[in-house]
């Protein structure tokens, strides 16, 4: 026996929701008054205001549209000429955002699944009100949303055509660029480089507008921006104008999204010799070098970077130690004059790419974007050098200034701008603190712990019992041919330890602690000689493997390790060319003169070589041209790019160009989806690998003709 409305009422006041009564206008299609009645009774009840209106036909339907917005429409089943599924879909044609309910009596899964077919959101049973007051509240709520999100993007419009209207009246020079050509600027843009209309510099190159000289080095900045995460740069360049004459334009240069492309946008200073109060607030006015302030934020900019990886550079902090002393003693315009000598200098010593900044009085910094220690450190000298050996003459004195420079690395682990000031001026406290001449370039090192903590001493047995104890295993990937030719089965070696449970225990687990034990050369070798065995097994079962064999950098220098592969390759009977090393390009970065050593020597083996996350460094083309490898594999960013950055797929491409043109056969790591496998296919490149195509296992069973 069915419950009346009003036990259903008062059956359901626990399901009230702590929201405030909302106003909804409903549609009822032809039921009686007392059943809509009690619909709008119940809703009253339940924390809504509704308000109905009874409909018997199509016509009364559509007057009812020209009325008000309606949030809901409730039917039956057809009792008469009225079709609820026609309206239903004519609601579809008109474009009518209104969700429509059906009750029936016992709705069996064939009404329901018609129902659905036809546009109803739901099929009810006539008699349950509490489900089709859940039903009202989320169709209610998935209603406000899309109207919510309609309006937003009204807004989100309106507030594109506000930006576009504030950059056409803007004072600044503004121009965005795509693909290297402009596809927008404004009149200040066309007039400070001394265009009438728009459409002589609309469409052509950025390029044209930059003095010859200097065209090369500003297309590669536009070339790798995008790229390079950089939220803003700033920039010199010496700019051309229409009557072919010359000026310095200084610009900041940032990423921006117009008309549904990744472009950039170019915002010259033309108000710089204005000397207004805003660029006072981002230059030195005596010497014309960035501000604190400016050169605080453009250092955190910095930290951001290259905590993504790949990254590196380093901080150049130059103390004039006698600067103040000078001041002291002959007076604000000496010491004027020789902080405008030295920022002349620095600028001579540093490119545009690099930004420069006077800190206070007596400090000068330098954010120096090359990972490479040594390049730095040597740079550092030779700028200490030529600032000590500098004469100012004032008033017909010699004037000599004593510096000291601290270099200081940022990584992936760096700290904050401010702190990463600190460690600088650390580290010179610290050098002339420890000795009576102390240095006059001095790096920051971290405080390193002379003894090793009970963790790592016990990470370090553990390290060692595994050896010994075999538990330790090795695991294939298989690397599958996509665009390259090739009968032998390529897999690459990965390093396990087998834990309690029979585990595998990832090696970033376990292998933190080498560097303290001294077991680097003992663990490759352990890899090489198991991949050698298991190389002679599938050779015995009529297999043709290549081995990808990663080594640890420490091991580069040694001579006895490149012999004691010889003499395994020798004793296996096995041909060099089976076996490929892979070298890392972050471990090449600072190394690279050691990478060298070690990639010629297994090329007298006739062993080949790959590089291992390419792209991962700043200096990815001078590393590739060092080493000369024969397989090339992207670093894991390349890959994720292209499901994230569309316009990635094209630098994707035009680099997979570059590297066939030079012989190379590339491989992409990590393909964990159809989508980026479809997108590699489309590419080019070489070789595939990652867990979408198979998962590391111990065996090698991959097959390769599938």
């Amino acid at each position: 026996m069915n419950a009346s409305p009003s036990n259903k009422i008062a059956s359901t006041q626990h399901l009230k929701f702590g929201i405030a009564r909302q106003n909804i206008y409903i549609i009822f299609i032809e039921f009686c008054s007392t059943e809509t009645s009690n619909i709008i009774s119940f809703l009253r009840d339940n924390q809504f205001a509704p308000r109905g209106k009874n409909i018997d036909s199509i016509d009364q339907l559509l007057e009812a549209f020209s009325e008000r917005s309606w949030d809901l429409i409730i039917c039956q089943p057809q009792k008469s000429a009225f079709d609820p599924y026609l309206m239903a879909r004519t609601l579809a044609e008109l474009e009518k955002d209104i969700p429509v309910l059906q009750l029936r009596e016992q709705p069996d899964k064939a009404n329901i699944t018609e129902g659905l077919l036809n546009n109803i959101q739901a099929v009810i049973p006539r008699d349950d009100y509490p489900l089709l007051l859940l039903f009202i509240q989320r169709e209610y709520s998935y209603l406000q949303s899309r109207r919510s999100a309609r309006l937003l993007q009204l807004q989100l419009s309106d507030s594109h055509k506000r930006c576009k209207m504030l950059m056409d009246h803007s004072a600044l020079a503004i121009a965005i660029i795509h693909n290297q050509k402009i596809i927008y600027l404004n009149d200040a843009f066309c007039n400070l480089f001394g265009f009438q209309v728009h459409n002589n510099l609309l469409h052509k190159p950025i390029l044209n507008l930059v003095a010859s000289q200097e065209r090369s080095g500003f297309s590669k900045l536009l070339a790798g921006f995008i790229d390079s995460g950089q939220n803003m740069q700033p920039y010199q360049v010496l700019a051309k104008r229409a009557d072919n004459s010359n000026f310095t334009a200084h610009l900041e240069i940032q990423q921006v999204h117009y008309q549904q492309k990744d472009c950039i946008e170019i915002i010259v200073d033309n108000t710089r010799n204005l000397h207004t109060e805003h660029k006072f607030s981002e230059l030195d006015a005596i010497t014309g070098l960035y501000s604190i302030d400016f050169f605080t934020e453009a250092l955190e900019s910095n930290v951001k970077l290259a905590h993504r990886g790949g990254n590196n550079c380093h901080l150049l902090y130059i103390d004039v130690l006698n600067l103040k002393n000078i001041r002291s003693h002959l007076g604000n315009e000496a010491f004027i004059t020789i902080a405008r000598d030295i920022a002349d200098i620095l600028n001579e010593e540093f490119s545009k790419s690099h930004l420069i900044a006077r800190l206070n009085d007596n400090i000068f910094a330098v954010i120096y974007l090359d990972p490479n220690s040594k390049k730095t450190e040597k740079l550092a000298y030779k700028l200490q050098a030529r600032l000590n050996s500098h004469v100012t003459i004032y008033k017909q004195e010699k004037l000599q200034t004593e510096n000291v420079i601290a270099i200081v690395t940022l990584t992936d682990t760096a700290p904050s701008a401010q702190q990463l000031i600190e460690r600088a001026q650390r580290a010179i406290v610290q050098s002339e603190n420890s000795s009576e001449n102390p240095a006059k370039v001095v790096w920051y090192h971290p405080k390193k712990s002379t003894a090793t903590s009970s963790h790592q001493q016990q990470s370090i047995v553990q390290v060692r019992e595994a050896i010994a104890q075999g538990k330790l295993r090795l695991l294939f990937q298989p690397l599958v041919p996509l665009v390259f030719a090739s009968e032998q089965q390529h897999y690459e070696v990965l390093l396990r330890m087998i834990g309690t449970n029979n585990e595998n225990i990832l090696p970033a687990n376990f292998l933190s602690s080498f560097s303290h034990a001294n077991l680097n050369e003992e663990m490759d070798r352990w890899v090489i000689a198991q991949s050698i065995n298991q190389f002679r097994h599938e050779l015995d079962n009529n297999k043709q493997p290549k081995l990808f064999i990663s080594v640890t950098d420490t091991v580069w220098e040694r001579e006895a390790l490149l012999l004691w592969i010889a003499e395994s390759l020798r004793k296996s009977r096995i041909q060099a060319d089976h076996i490929v090393i892979q070298i890392s390009e972050l471990e090449s970065a600072n190394k690279l003169a050691k990478a060298k050593y070690f990639v010629d020597g297994l090329r007298q083996l006739n062993c080949l070589v790959c590089l291992k996350h390419y792209g991962s460094t700043n200096n990815s083309q001078s590393i590739l041209q060092t080493l000369d490898p024969d397989y090339v594999k992207f670093d894991g960013s390349y890959i994720r790019e292209l499901t994230e950055e569309p316009a990635s797929d094209l630098r994707f491409k035009s680099l997979l160009s570059h590297l066939k043109n030079l012989g190379k056969v590339t491989i992409a790591p990590q393909v964990e989806t159809p989508k980026v496998m479809r997108l590699l296919w489309k590419s080019g490149v070489s070789i595939i690998q990652g867990h979408y195509l198979q998962a590391p296992e111990e065996e090698m069973h991959y097959d390769f003709d599938q």
